[in-house]
């Protein structure tokens, strides 16, 4: 089987190739980053049996800067790949997309959808003046472009993964923070379900060969709510660090709490996590100070 894998240097793409390696050794990998080609640009993509693209603009603290970098990067690509390969002669791959969870976090926030959120919730974008959103609304229409493509999909929402190699999200750049006496935290109220990223990873690698998943829009995380106190607890904790933490507010924009339904996956796989966050943290926190 060949499969291509946009973002494959990322986070997400550098464990689900660790993944699909261990368990599959015979397929052939096609990792695509920048060094490939522009993904906006590129006129020519190879065959696949399957197209995981992870490829996005994802990182939080930009979302409320750079905004229209962040649409372009995420649209534009996305485009690309669903109309060269819906329009290529033979036989069409599998599109596996990432999606993102943020686009049903209003209709928790101010319609009071239930908790944990299931793949039924509605869409909903709280402020679009506010570009905060920019990187939900272009997530959320990539996941439109996939669906309307005609190709076979499958549609994945990750749900607060964290572990080794993250980048540009919450744990590491505390844990960066924290390593040079800033302890400050904005948002400590909220509650978040995390999810370790090996842990994604073998959901994610399960789901790709489950006929059963076709069609549908699948979570992936835990249903272990935590607040990011506590998380910022745990790492100080395996860090070494005994600082009190400065609490803030949270950003405008900021959800106040997010656990996603899970029981699709387990119906579709069998799959659940594994890790409990202390476990996942610790494991984070050492891979980080290597």
């Amino acid at each position: 089987m060949k499969v291509l894998i946009t973002g494959a240097s990322g986070f997400l793409g550098s464990h689900i190739i660790d993944t699909l390696t261990d368990q599959y050794p015979t397929y052939q990998i096609i990792p695509w980053d920048l060094a490939q080609g522009d993904l906006k640009t590129t006129t020519e993509f190879p065959e696949v049996d399957v197209v995981i693209h992870l490829a996005a603009f994802n990182s939080t603290k930009d979302f409320y800067k750079q905004g229209l970098q962040v649409i372009n990067d995420n649209i534009v690509p996305t485009l690309n790949l669903v109309n060269f390969y819906t329009n290529k002669q033979g036989k069409k791959p599998l599109m596996m997309y990432t999606g993102t969870p943020e686009g049903v976090a209003g209709a928790t926030d101010l319609f009071n959808w239930k908790i944990p959120t299931d793949e039924a919730c509605p869409i909903v974008i709280p402020d679009v003046k506010n570009i905060r959103w920019s990187y939900a609304t272009s997530k959320v229409l990539g996941e439109q472009a996939v669906i309307a493509s005609g190709l076979d999909y499958i549609i994945v929402r990750p749900n607060n993964i964290y572990g080794p190699r993250q980048r540009n999200h919450f744990v590491d750049e505390f844990m960066s923070r924290a390593s040079t006496g800033d302890v400050s935290l904005y948002g400590y109220t909220n509650t978040r379900s995390w999810c370790y990223v090996k842990d994604f990873a073998e959901a994610f690698v399960k789901l790709m060969h489950t006929e059963t998943a076709k069609s549908e829009i699948v979570n992936i995380g835990s249903n272990d709510e935590q607040t990011v106190l506590h998380l910022a607890e745990i790492i100080l904790e395996h860090m070494g660090i005994a600082q009190e933490i400065e609490k803030h507010d949270a950003p405008e924009g900021s959800v106040a709490r997010r656990m996603p339904d899970i029981s699709k996956i387990k119906k579709l796989t069998g799959w659940a996590p594994s890790t409990d966050l202390w476990t996942g943290l610790k494991h984070t926190v050492e891979a980080n100070l290597k």
